[in-house]
């Protein structure tokens, strides 16, 4: 049987400041603005912190949560249709293993990392403090050069935080199939080999 793969998509979150921003024209599309990061332990830790403060004011979390049925319902119509000689109730028992063992700490993590990759932790900062503003319903004004730099870098941001949720939803996803394959066998048949076609 094919490797089962699932995907989990979390959106890169973006403030309203950069939504307001002209977009840049196809021909000169600009390149992605990545930190090369602080040498010393402690500015990495607190590099961290920022993101994840950040990414927990975006409700990274919360919005994962509310998505994970969608997309774990997903996940199994695709594995369903890749491998159609998967039985129904080995879905049903992948989504509902899975649902109990997605981590959402791990994808939080994963997709402040990616921040990190792009933004220094005053910009985090910044950046978690539009966020918070936006929640009370407050104007704040980023400022136009880290509303440039988030509005270049979003679609960089997007496909890394794709990247490794793939990466992590994959590598989960297939050590959840292979053990029900393990433990049910029966529920898995060779897919039906395809019809002849006419020789004309």
């Amino acid at each position: 049987m094919r490797s089962i793969e699932f995907v989990l998509i979390l959106a890169a979150f973006t403030t309203a400041s950069s939504a307001k921003q002209p977009t840049t024209p196809a021909a000169a599309k600009p390149a992605a603005h990545v930190q090369s990061g602080p040498a010393d332990e402690a500015g990495r830790q607190k590099l961290h912190e920022s993101a994840m403060k950040f990414v927990e004011a975006a409700d990274a979390r919360r919005r994962l949560a509310q998505s994970l049925d969608k997309l774990l319902e997903d996940g199994k119509q695709s594995m369903m249709h890749t491998n159609p000689g998967l039985d129904p109730r080995f879905g049903e028992e992948w989504v509902k293993r899975m649902r109990t063992r997605v981590s959402l700490d791990q994808i939080v993590v994963a997709t402040a990392q990616v921040y990190e990759k792009y933004f220094s932790s005053d910009e985090l900062e910044e950046l978690a403090q539009g966020q918070l503003a936006l929640k009370k319903g407050e104007i704040h004004t980023l400022p136009p050069g880290l509303a440039e730099k988030l509005k270049t870098n979003s679609p960089f941001i997007q496909r890394d935080i794709n990247t490794q949720t793939t990466i992590i939803g994959g590598r989960l996803g297939s050590e959840v199939g292979k053990e029900i394959e393990k433990e049910h066998p029966e529920w898995i048949k060779p897919a039906p080999a395809p019809a002849p076609t006419a020789k004309k």
